[in-house]
């Protein structure tokens, strides 16, 4: 008697069920590619989360550094004058890969390292409306450090001419008096003092050459000159300064010489601790000559000039903050002035006391110096 056909494909699915399953030639399973596969996503995973959350905890370690430290150690007093924005470079690639691997919830990390690197580090100053006093004088200033004229003396004098100032503040002047009977053309009154030269529309009423300061056993010169100015807005007390500079310590006079430095070792040459102590410890020395002279005065007190001064820089917060900066006063952006071509420092200021507000401030003067010239309209404070 035949089966029922139920019955015989019961029997087969049965068999099959009985059937051990097909085994490699080797016999045994083999599951690493699977798990080495696994471990390494999620190795690369979670080194991409500590890397979103690592970076903006550095940049922030960096930032206090500069601000806290500053001059204070030879590494953070060196690093103060070191260009910024490569720190931004890895921002854009860490964003990518997090919402590469679905990790979007990170990526207000990367928001906030951008953010320290283009506020804290390289200085941006938001926009903020400033309103010039009604019927109220104005006065022009530029300040500039002429690179010795490299540029040309007709060169310069065509920008400075061209910016319209008042009052024109030079530093770094070469000696002899071409640049200095150039401006006589332009203006009624120039001086010129060791590497300073001063131009106006308005009486000189005095000029003072401070005494030399003793420093590292020897004596050494303060780099600033004081005037006397009567303007539309009252006498002014004028300081045109210019403290030494650290790129010879730091090698930084050039960016290619400076490579070709690290290259073949000589950027390491010689006490760069001691170097750079001692150049921290002189322009300290000229910068506070200069704040204790103005702060003896009973004139409105206008700063400007090559200030050598970046902005995390401890002394300038210490020595200068008590006066108005006409960047951050009027004006927004970086402010950049040095070097010329692709500036990275803000070094060159006007600053002012109390008794004089700034309408306006822009940089100039590109093309004639390794510098670019700064100008600000102030007003006397009603």
């Amino acid at each position: 008697m035949l089966a029922p056909r139920w019955l015989t494909h019961q029997a087969e699915l049965d068999k099959h069920k009985r059937k051990p399953p097909a085994v490699p030639a080797s016999g045994q399973f083999d599951s690493t590619p699977a798990r080495a596969s696994f471990g390494l996503r999620r190795w690369l995973r979670g080194s991409l989360i500590l890397c979103a959350w690592s970076y903006p905890a550095i940049l922030l370690a960096l930032w206090l550094g500069f601000y806290w430290v500053g001059e204070a150690w030879w590494v953070t007093a060196a690093g103060l004058y070191v260009p910024r924005l490569p720190f931004l470079v890895p921002v854009p690639f860490v964003a990518l890969a997090l919402y590469a691997w679905g990790l979007r919830r990170l990526l207000w990390t990367q928001v906030l390292a951008a953010f320290i690197v283009t506020v804290p580090l390289m200085g941006f100053i938001l926009p903020w409306p400033m309103r010039a006093q009604r019927a109220a004088p104005t006065l022009r200033v530029l300040s500039f450090n002429v690179n010795s004229a490299i540029g040309g003396a007709q060169a310069l004098i065509d920008k400075i001419v061209a910016a319209s100032a008042d009052i024109v503040l030079l530093q770094e002047a070469p000696g002899g008096t071409q640049l200095v009977d150039a401006l006589r053309v332009h203006y009624p009154y120039v001086q010129s003092s060791t590497q300073f030269i001063i131009a106006s529309r308005f009486p000189i009423t005095a000029a003072t050459d401070p005494d030399r300061l003793f420093y590292c056993g020897r004596t050494r010169p303060p780099r600033f000159m004081r005037y006397e100015l009567k303007t539309p807005i009252g006498p002014l007390a004028l300081y045109n300064i210019h403290p030494i500079s650290p790129r010879g310590v730091l090698h930084i006079r050039q960016l290619r010489a400076a490579l070709h430095q690290l290259r073949t070792g000589e950027l390491f040459a010689g006490d760069p601790e001691a170097d750079v102590e001692s150049n921290v410890g002189l322009r300290a020395l000229q910068v506070e000559a200069v704040t204790n002279d103005a702060a003896r005065e009973s004139l409105p007190v206008l700063i400007a000039g090559d200030t050598n001064l970046p902005g995390l820089s401890a002394l300038l917060r210490k020595r200068l903050s008590g006066y108005t900066d006409a960047f951050r006063a009027a004006s927004w952006g970086f402010g950049y002035t040095f070097p010329e071509q692709h500036p990275f420092l803000r070094l060159d200021r006007i600053l002012a006391s109390d008794k004089l507000r700034f309408s306006s401030f822009r940089t100039d003067c590109h093309g004639v110096s390794d510098h670019l010239c700064v100008v600000a309209d102030l007003q006397a404070r009603q």
